[in-house]
C-alpha cells in the first residue's frame, strides 16, 4: 500500500479492521445466513408463546434427517421438559415437553436452553415443537408483569425482552443476550427506560459499557459524557470500544450534546477523533461550526473530511455539497480553504451580531 495515497492507506486499513471485527463478532451464524429476529414474524409462527421453566434437555438418539438448502443433513433428536408459569399467547399445559431435531452440522438451528425462558412453540395435535428453530427461546424473568392491551402479543414479547435488561434480578449473560438483539427493540421511551434501570444492574463493567452504548444508539445522550472519559482514559473494554466509537459517530445527532464531544476532538488517538469529527457532521448544527474548524487542522485526513462535510451540511451552499470521499481525495486543499475561509467568516458574522 506504499505507493497509494495516504487516505485511501487508512480506507483500506480501517475496512481490514472492520472485517476482522465483523468477522470476531458475527461468528458461525452469519456465516450460515441466520435470519434476523423479527418479533411480529415469531409471533405469528407461534401457536404457543410462554414464560417457562426449562428443567432438562434430553438427547433422544438419532432422527428423520433435516431439509436445508437442498441437502438432507443427519440429525440427532432433543426433548426439553418444562413448567409453563405464564401463557402469552395460546394455553398449553403447565408440564410438558418439547420434543424437536437438530442437523448434526451447524446451520444456525439453537435448541431450548435451561433456565427461566420465554418459549416460542408450535403445537401439533397434543405434541409441541419450535415454532423457530433459529430463534426458539428468549431469557425471561419472574418478576410480575404490567397489564397489556389482550392480543398485543407483539408488545407482550417486547416488554419480556426489556423486562430482562431492566431486572435486578437477571445474569449479565441473559442482559447480553437480549442486547444481541437491539436492533429487533421497539425505538422508543420503554427501550430507553429498560435501560436506563438497567445500567445500576449491571456490575460488570464490560456490559455496562454496552448498556450505555446503547442508550446512544437509542438516542439518549446522557451517559455520553462518561462514555467520552472512558474513551480519553482509554479505560473502554477490548469488547465495547469498537462499538462505543460506532455509536458516537452514527448514532449521536443532538446539538446539545456537542459540548461533550469537544474533547474529544483533543486525543491523540485518531478513531477518537474521527467518531467526533462524524458526529459534528452528523449533527449538522451551527452550534458545531467553532468545533468543526478546529477538525479542519486535524492531522487525520477522515476527521478533516468529515469536518468538510459537517461544514457543507449547515452551509448548504450551492455548488458546496458534501463531496464524495474521491471527489475530496482529489481536490482536499480547494475544500479546506473555502470551508476555513467560510467557518471563519460565519464566527465574525456571530461575534458582530
Amino acid at each position: 500500500m506504499t505507493n497509494l495515497p495516504n487516505f485511501i492507506c487508512q480506507r483500506i486499513r480501517r475496512f481490514s479492521l472492520c472485517c476482522l471485527s465483523c468477522a470476531a463478532l458475527a461468528s458461525r451464524c452469519h456465516a450460515v445466513g441466520v435470519p434476523n429476529l423479527k418479533i411480529a414474524q415469531l409471533v405469528a409462527l407461534s401457536d404457543v408463546i410462554g414464560i417457562a421453566q426449562v428443567y432438562e434437555v434430553r438427547d433422544a438418539g438419532a432422527t428423520a434427517p433435516i431439509s436445508f438448502r437442498s441437502e438432507l443433513l443427519a440429525s440427532e433428536a432433543y426433548v426439553a421438559d418444562l413448567d409453563v408459569r405464564l401463557a402469552i399467547k395460546g394455553s398449553a399445559p403447565r408440564h410438558l415437553s418439547v420434543k424437536y431435531g437438530l442437523p448434526n452440522a451447524f446451520i444456525g438451528y439453537q435448541g431450548l436452553r435451561q433456565g427461566t425462558r420465554m418459549v416460542f412453540l408450535r403445537k401439533r395435535g397434543d405434541e409441541f415443537d419450535l415454532a423457530d428453530p433459529y430463534h426458539p427461546d428468549l431469557p425471561a424473568t419472574t418478576e410480575a408483569r404490567l397489564a397489556l392491551a389482550q392480543g398485543d402479543y407483539v408488545a407482550a414479547v417486547e416488554h419480556e425482552m426489556l423486562a430482562v435488561i431492566a431486572s435486578s434480578s437477571t445474569a449479565a449473560s441473559q442482559k447480553s443476550e437480549i442486547l444481541r438483539f437491539d436492533y429487533a427493540l421497539p425505538r422508543d421511551g420503554n427501550t430507553i427506560d429498560a435501560l436506563k434501570s438497567g445500567l445500576p444492574n449491571a456490575c460488570d463493567e464490560d456490559l455496562r459499557q454496552r448498556i450505555e452504548g446503547e442508550l446512544v444508539h437509542f438516542g439518549d445522550t446522557s451517559e455520553l459524557p462518561n462514555i467520552v472519559s472512558l474513551l480519553l482514559r482509554n479505560s473502554a473494554t477490548s469488547n465495547q470500544r469498537v462499538w462505543l466509537l460506532y455509536v458516537i459517530g452514527n448514532n449521536v445527532t443532538d446539538p446539545l450534546a456537542i459540548p461533550a464531544l469537544q474533547p474529544l476532538l483533543g486525543s491523540t488517538d485518531n478513531p477518537i477523533r474521527e467518531a467526533a469529527a462524524q458526529a459534528l457532521w452528523h449533527i449538522g448544527h451551527p452550534a458545531a461550526i467553532s468545533s468543526l474548524l478546529r477538525a479542519l487542522e486535524d492531522p487525520d485526513v477522515s476527521v478533516r473530511f468529515y469536518a468538510v462535510r459537517g461544514c457543507a451540511d449547515i452551509a448548504n451552499e450551492l455548488g458546496w455539497g458534501g463531496p464524495s470521499e474521491s471527489e475530496f481525495q482529489g481536490h482536499e486543499q480547494r475544500y479546506l480553504d473555502h470551508w476555513r475561509a467560510w467557518a471563519k467568516t460565519y464566527q465574525g458574522q456571530k461575534r458582530a451580531d
